[in-house]
């Protein structure tokens, strides 16, 4: 016991308790808790990371199992579709299991997963369809004209019957990075013509010979298509 009547076992307890920490002590403090601030940030860094790589990762899944659809006539009811187009085939059922058309590239083939110069039923090249795996000018069905375009997309076009070729194109260009096809002219064999226009493509509707009348339409689709896809829909998909 000492001079306060306190064993010195509680006064050495009871002194320890009531000091104050030490310069030392305060700075193992802070270097402690900004080690804390740090590895809190880390965390909240990676986990933002984590879910934007997520989110990317959804948006890429929908997007592989997103199917565009193609009615017949001027409809968009479930009772006028005609088949379901996704990743270069053509399927006809929603569940995208049997293929109507195979057209990965500028062959179509029909009920067959794979298009080859032996089952191609159509071929494509330069905005033009043939018949078969041919590319004579003879066998060309179609000619399609991009007459209105944004950002590669194809908003309105025609095709006119057979192998033609178009000259003195004029066009303007409008906000949202619009092209406008205002002038052309027709040629066949070398010669200005007047042309036959098999369809009109305008609204993603395909319409019979050069109208935009709702009685005319003999298709509608969503989603966007290349001239290509655009010519064969045309040809094939509106009998």
């Amino acid at each position: 016991m000492d001079d306060s009547g306190l064993p010195y076992s509680l006064h050495r307890h009871f002194d320890s308790s009531a000091h104050v920490p030490s310069g030392r002590r305060q700075k193992r403090q802070q270097v402690r808790f900004s080690g804390q601030l740090k590895n809190r940030e880390k965390y909240s860094g990676e986990k933002m990371k984590r879910n934007l790589t997520l989110a990317l990762f959804c948006s890429l899944v929908l997007g592989c199992f997103a199917a565009e659809t193609i009615y017949r006539g001027d409809s968009t009811d479930k009772k006028d579709v005609i088949c379901y187009y996704q990743s270069g085939n053509f399927y006809r059922d929603a569940a995208r299991k049997e293929i109507l058309y195979a057209h990965p590239g500028n062959m179509v083939a029909r009920e067959a997963p794979k298009a080859s110069s032996a089952n191609c039923i159509f071929r494509l090249q330069g905005n033009r369809i043939y018949k078969g795996y041919s590319i004579n000018r003879a066998d060309c069905l179609g000619t399609l004209l991009e007459t209105k375009t944004q950002r590669g997309n194809v908003l309105e076009a025609v095709i006119y019957d057979g192998f033609v070729t178009f000259k003195d194109t004029e066009e303007k260009r409008e906000a949202g990075d619009i092209t406008i096809l205002t002038e052309y002219n027709v040629l066949k064999d070398g010669k200005y013509v007047p042309g036959k226009v098999l369809y009109t493509i305008k609204n993603n509707r395909i319409y019979r010979g050069n109208s935009t009348d709702a009685k005319d339409c003999l298709l509608t689709y969503t989603g966007n298509f290349t001239s290509s896809r655009l010519l064969f829909m045309a040809v094939e998909l509106t009998k």
